[in-house]
């Protein structure tokens, strides 16, 4: 498949079932991101609902948005879900307290070791996520902890992009076809800070006000209480206008930090790896 060409959906559908097929009956991780939900339903399309389970962590770093639509897609896939509750103390260790630069190694290690507990306690023994093919060329630690673990991804194993999930995703399941890209709140917040429920909190609060108000595309990174916001390039190139300014400033003060501001590179996926830190430079999947 030459780069830039797009699959049909029946042509994703059969490439992703060569990968599925062959599992037998599978768990989901299902975060409520594009990636997982287009995932879950393909999953209970290929194998048949009873042969797949959705399984989801409910942790301080995953935002509620995500969490309450994980639960809505399992009941659109026609499958079972179950949740694995982790505490906030997780945030007391190390992997939180020092932020190093392969949190996300550390992080993935603990969510999935409990989604992977909840599906072999509910007889299955292969837990599938969604990483896609783009995701293996950003700088991702908890990429590493996933081979480790032996969780397949069969969206990265069928060779999809995320230009390609999204198409099928406008097939099985097109009222999230277009949910912005979400992510673990932790990756908000710059390397050797401590990751803190309060940090979290408002990181989340501000960017579901600010999509809810039709924003879209939106982070907000956490600089020790001031927000630096990015928004979709496309809108900053065209101006804000004295509404919408009020509008972000009045949404981050709302969430509780004390300084916003506007990042004027815009939304771009990755600008807290230490390796966009390092050289100055963007990191786009």
């Amino acid at each position: 498949m030459s780069a830039g060409i797009l699959r049909q959906p029946d042509e994703l559908l059969s490439a992703l079932a060569e990968v599925i097929k062959p599992l037998g009956k599978v768990a989901v991780a299902s975060s409520g991101g594009v990636d997982s939900t287009v995932l879950l339903v393909a999953a209970a399309h290929i194998l048949g609902p009873d042969q797949v389970l959705a399984v989801t962590a409910l942790a301080p770093m995953v935002p509620l948005d995500d969490q309450a639509d994980a639960s809505r897609l399992a009941d659109l896939a026609g499958v079972r879900h179950l949740v694995a509750r982790l505490p906030e103390s997780i945030l007391d260790l190390p992997p939180f307290a020092e932020n190093p630069p392969d949190r996300c190694y550390h992080c993935k290690k603990i969510i999935f070791d409990a989604l992977l507990a909840l599906a072999r306690g509910a007889g299955f023994n292969v837990l599938c996520d969604g990483t896609n093919r783009d995701d293996l060329k950003d700088y991702r630690p908890g990429l590493r902890a996933l081979q480790e673990m032996k969780v397949v991804s069969p969206l990265a194993e069928a060779g999809f992009s995320k230009a390609e999930v999204r198409a099928l995703a406008a097939t099985l399941c097109p009222d999230f076809a277009e949910k912005p890209a979400m992510a673990c709140l932790a990756t908000r917040i710059p390397t050797h800070t401590p990751v803190t429920l309060a940090s979290m909190t408002r990181i989340d609060k501000a960017e579901s006000l600010l999509r809810h108000q039709g924003l879209g595309q939106v982070r907000v990174r956490d600089h020790a209480g001031l927000a630096r916001v990015e928004l979709d390039l496309a809108m900053l190139e065209n101006g804000l206008g004295p509404d919408l300014i009020k509008l972000i400033r009045d949404s981050i003060h709302e969430a509780g930090f004390s300084y916003a501001t506007l990042d004027l590179n815009g939304y771009r996926s990755g600008s807290m790896n230490p390796a966009a830190q390092a050289s100055g430079q963007e990191v786009t999947p």
